[in-house]
C-alpha cells in the first residue's frame, strides 16, 4: 500500500522563496497525501501565492492561519496537529526537494517499528548556489534501534519525516523547554525526534534529499560564515545547565506517562530501558550542574568526582563524554 505522507509546512512572510518550494513539491514523483499549511499572519504576499498553489496543486493543500502569530515552533505544530495522513513530512518555506525524497523515504515506511528518517541535505545560498554538504552526523544509510542518539540531539526539522501517531502520545503543549533557550518550549523538530528515538527506529538516509537554504532571514542556519561564538562564562554555564535540568526532568516525566498502549503501538518500544536512559541523563546534568557551586577548586574537584562517578558517560551507550570534562574542568578553575 503507498504509504499516506502529509506534508506540513509553517509559513511567515516568506514570499521571496516560496513559490520555488511549493514547486518542488508539486516535481515529487510520489505524491504527497495532502500539503497542510500554518500561515502566522503573513502580510507579504505569502498569501496570494499559497492561494495561487492551492487551485493548481493535483493534491489537497489545506491552508490555515493565526491570528496573532504563534511563533514558529507552535506554528509548525499547529499544522502538524491539522494532518491527517500516516507520515508527516517537515518543510520548511524557503528550501527545494528533491524529487524523488518522500519516494526514497516511502521505501521505508512499511516497517513498523520505524518511527522516523531522516536524511542528509545540500546547502545552499540565497541565489540557490551549492555550498557543500549538510550531513549533520548521517555518514552512511541504515536502521539504528530506538535511544541510538544522545538523548539531547536532534535531526533539523527539513530533514525529518515521522510517523503521525508519535506526536499524539503526548501533549504538546506540555513538552519540555528549549535547554538550548529556556524562554521558550523546544521546537517541533526537537519535540517530534525525542518522541520518536524513544518509541521506535530511525532510518538514516546518507542522501541530500533537500536543498537547504542559507539566507539572512531563515531563524537558524549551518552557521557559515557567521563568527565563532564569544567564550562561555561561568555564569552562562551555570544558566545554561539550570535549562538542561529542568529540560531533562520533563522528559523523563513524559516518559513515564506515556499511555501503556505504546507498547502495542510501537513494537520496538521498551519502556524499562527507556525510563533508565532518561534517568541517567538527568543523574548526569544535575551532577555536572552542581560543579560550579563554590569556589573553583572546589569545582574543580566535584569536576573530578563527576568523572569517577560516571556522571560523564552518555546515557545512551555509555561512552564517556570526554568533551564534555574538558569544558566543565576548563570552565571550573575560572574566577
Amino acid at each position: 500500500m503507498t504509504p499516506r505522507i502529509s506534508i506540513v509546512m509553517a509559513t511567515y512572510n516568506g514570499a521571496t522563496f516560496l513559490e520555488e518550494q511549493l514547486c518542488s513539491l508539486e516535481r515529487q514523483s510520489l505524491a504527497p497525501f495532502e500539503l497542510v499549511i500554518s500561515d502566522d499572519d503573513s502580510s507579504d504576499g505569502t498569501d496570494e501565492i499559497l492561494a495561487r498553489f492551492a487551485s493548481r496543486a493535483a493534491f489537497p493543500v489545506r491552508i490555515s492561519k493565526n491570528r496573532p502569530g504563534l511563533g514558529f515552533r507552535d506554528n509548525f505544530l499547529r499544522a502538524a496537529e491539522r494532518a491527517s495522513g500516516d507520515w508527516i513530512a517537515f518543510c520548511d518555506q524557503d528550501d527545494v526537494w528533491r524529487a524523488d525524497k518522500l519516494a526514497r523515504c516511502a521505501e521505508h515506511m512499511a516497517q513498523p517499528e520505524v518511527t522516523q528518517i531522516a536524511h542528509q541535505a545540500r546547502l545552499i545560498g540565497q541565489d540557490g548556489a551549492f555550498l557543500g554538504l549538510f550531513d549533520q552526523g548521517i555518514v552512511s544509510s541504515g536502521l539504528r534501534p530506538p535511544l541510538f542518539y544522545d538523548v539531547w540531539g536532534t535531526f533539523w526539522g527539513f530533514s525529518l519525516v515521522v510517523r503521525r501517531t508519535v506526536l499524539g502520545v503526548a501533549p504538546a503543549d506540555r513538552r519540555f523547554v528549549d535547554y538550548i533557550d529556556p524562554r521558550f518550549p523546544i521546537a517541533h523538530d526537537r519535540w517530534a525526534f525525542f518522541l520518536a528515538q524513544t518509541l521506535g527506529h530511525t532510518v538514516e538516509l546518507a542522501e541530500p534529499l533537500v536543498d537547504y537554504r542559507q539566507h539572512a532571514a531563515n531563524l537558524f542556519g549551518a552557521g557559515r560564515g557567521r563568527p565563532p561564538a564569544p567564550a562561555e562564562t561561568r555564569q552562562a554555564v551555570i544558566a545554561k545547565h539550570a535549562g538542561y535540568i529542568a529540560a531533562t526532568r520533563r522528559m523523563v516525566e513524559i516518559v513515564q506517562g506515556l499511555p501503556r498502549s505504546a507498547e502495542a503501538a510501537f513494537p520496538a518500544f521498551n519502556r524499562q530501558r527507556a525510563e533508565a536512559v532518561y534517568r541517567h541523563a538527568l543523574r548526569q546534568v544535575e551532577a555536572r550542574g552542581r560543579i560550579y557551586d563554590g569556589p573553583a577548586m572546589a569545582s574543580a574537584a566535584r569536576c573530578l568526582r563527576a568523572l569517577i562517578s560516571g556522571h560523564y558517560r552518555n546515557a545512551q551507550n555509555d561512552t564517556t563524554r570526554w568533551r564534555s570534562f574538558a569544558k566543565d574542568m576548563a570552565l571550573s578553575l575560572r574566577p
